[in-house]
């Protein structure tokens, strides 16, 4: 059965991650520190919840300057994200037991895909959003389902998610901002 954990709120660096069913609960919370004359430098803190316990499962580390590559730390080891397109989103990594998978953006949904198989079988991890109104009210919902066969891996796929859903919705709101401003200053002319 597929694993849902919902997100209490659309932003993966400040929210909850939570599975009532299974009593799984992970939270992620950012700090952005300002820096004189370096900018502003954000870390992401990921703690899980096990028996009323709260643990450290990872970091991210933001850097100031937005051409370095953030620092993604799941318990002790750091993974590294490799960016496997040039223009493109996605993001391979290799998880605790040796094995890759990568993040891809499909039908504009994350979606984790594994590398040791054809690309084209079915993803074991997916991001959703679901929008629902009534009235005039406007709710977003929004969980990560993840397939059986991956949940020995939820760490690796929590810390990873929140990574690559957050790089990829700042490139698409830098070029929705560029987008903007090439056409309002288009219509200058």
């Amino acid at each position: 059965m597929t694993l849902r954990l919902s997100l209490a709120k659309n932003d993966p660096l400040r929210t909850t991650f939570s599975c009532p069913e299974r009593a799984i609960h992970y939270t992620s919370d950012t700090v952005t520190l300002n820096q004189p004359f370096c900018g502003s430098k954000a870390t992401t803190t990921v703690r899980k919840n096990v028996v009323g316990q709260s643990l450290h499962v990872g970091i991210i580390e933001w850097p100031a300057n937005p051409n370095d590559r953030p620092a993604v730390i799941v318990g002790s080891r750091t993974i590294e994200m490799i960016k496997t397109g040039l223009y493109t989103s996605p993001e391979k990594f290799q998880v605790v037991h040796g094995e890759w998978y990568e993040w891809q953006i499909r039908e504009s949904r994350a979606q984790l895909v594994p590398l040791k198989v054809a690309r084209s079988q079915a993803c074991i991890a997916t991001f959703v959003t679901t929008l629902t109104q009534a009235l005039f009210k406007r709710k977003v919902s929004a969980a990560l389902l993840i397939a059986p066969e991956a949940v020995h891996i939820l760490d690796d796929i929590v810390i990873s998610f929140i990574y690559f859903e957050s790089r990829w919705r700042e490139r698409e709101h830098a070029r929705s901002r560029s987008w903007d401003s090439g056409y309002a200053a288009g219509t200058t002319l």
